[in-house]
């Protein structure tokens, strides 16, 4: 017996929603840790620093 194309779809969503269930949740960033990021950022890279505004350090 062959499964029709809706038990397929239904069965491909039930596997989806049980992966995103199980998944690790990831923390979310405070205000201080997303402006210590950008700053990391801008200092690994000088175009995104130019883009920021701030000039990388010699």
């Amino acid at each position: 017996m062959t499964m029709k194309k809706t038990d397929l779809y239904k069965n491909l969503a039930l596997v989806t929603a049980q992966r995103l269930k199980n998944s690790a949740k990831t923390p979310k960033l405070t205000a201080a840790d997303r402006a210590k990021s950008k700053k990391e950022l801008a200092e690994a890279n000088p175009l995104l620093a130019s883009l920021m505004g701030k000039k990388k350090p010699k």
